[in-house]
Order: structure tokens, then C-alpha cells, then sequence
């Protein structure tokens, strides 16, 4: 890293701005706050899950996948716990306007008379154009399913994506080299 006090300080208010995306997200997603959520989006925005359920392209198609998700559930609360932020190497103050992140997660979703669990990685690409904004989210998920399910032990399923659709494998931790070399399975 630069010595440079403007690059350093630049880089600290980016990694904030990039943090506050990340929390406006959330919000935006239980508030059903259509117009903040799109403008969290470039225009050319990817998001898509890691396990290929869904992918869309272009920030219309990502609210339009949002309005129909947000008519199977009712209330939602999204929770981020850790956030690491990357930075390519830059050359000087405000010269950065890229960025890689990852983001570990928990949301509580109601629907069907059920609340279901969601333990989730967002693995994303950041764009500065104005403000920092998700030019690509990808989400990885340790589990999906009932509250009850998850309780009556249901991490220790081989199977853990079981809302919606049919129960299917997750992506983690078992897709990961580590996991898959420290088990001897790479």
C-alpha cells in the first residue's frame, strides 16, 4: 500500500461507502424498497447463486427477480456479520474505483406459516460510478430450510437447500478445496 495519506484515507472512506452498501442492501431488501435496492445495482449488474438456481443480467432483470421472490415470503431480516473488502493495487488518492468483497450472512425469512434460515456467503464485485455499487453478487449458501428443520438438526444434513423447490446439495462448505482436501475428498 501506498504511503500516501490521501490514497490511505481515500481507501478507508471507500471501504466504508462499500460497507454501507452492503448494510443498505439488507434494509432495502426487508423495507421492499425497490427504488434504493435498484439504485444499489449497476445497469449491467450480475446476480446469480453459486449453484446455478438462478442468474440474471442487467439491474432491470435483478428487481424484476426480486418482485417475484418478494411475493413467496413475508417478513424478512437480513443480518451481515463479516465484510472483507479487496482493492487492486492502485497508484494514488481516489484511483481506485474497483473492488472484491466477500460477505458472510444470515436471513430470516417468513413464508408458508414457517420462518426458514438462511446462512449465506455474498461474493461480490464493487464499482465505484458516483458511489460504490454491486456490479456482481453471488451467493453461496450453507443452508435454507425451516427453523424447525435447522433446530431438530439439520446442519448435519447431507442435503441443506430444502426451501424452495426440491432439497438439493449447498454450496458450502463442502464444494470448497479446503474442505475437500482437509477431508482427504480433493
Amino acid at each position: 500500500m501506498t504511503d500516501d495519506l490521501e490514497a490511505r484515507i481515500r481507501r478507508l472512506e471507500d471501504r466504508a461507502e462499500i460497507s454501507l452498501l452492503v448494510a443498505e442492501y439488507g434494509v432495502a431488501v426487508d423495507d421492499r424498497d425497490m427504488a434504493t435496492l435498484g439504485d444499489l445495482f449497476t445497469d449491467d449488474a450480475v446476480f446469480r447463486h453459486a449453484d446455478g438456481f438462478a442468474e440474471m443480467r442487467g439491474r432491470d432483470t435483478v428487481i424484476d427477480f426480486y418482485q417475484n421472490r418478494f411475493r413467496l415470503f413475508g417478513p424478512s431480516f437480513h443480518y451481515p456479520h463479516s465484510h472483507a473488502i479487496w482493492f487492486p493495487e492502485t497508484t494514488g488518492a481516489g484511483d481506485a474505483t474497483t473492488a472484491t468483497g466477500r460477505v458472510t450472512a444470515h436471513a430470516e425469512l417468513g413464508t408458508e406459516g414457517k420462518t426458514v434460515m438462511v446462512a449465506l456467503r455474498y461474493h461480490d464485485r464493487y464499482v465505484c460510478q458516483g458511489r460504490w455499487r454491486f456490479a456482481e453478487r453471488v451467493l453461496s449458501f450453507l443452508y435454507f430450510m425451516d427453523l424447525a428443520e435447522l433446530a431438530a438438526g439439520g446442519l448435519t444434513a447431507p442435503m441443506r437447500k430444502i426451501w424452495p423447490g426440491p432439497t438439493m446439495a449447498t454450496d458450502l462448505p463442502e464444494t470448497l478445496p479446503t474442505w475437500r482436501s482437509y477431508y482427504g475428498l480433493a
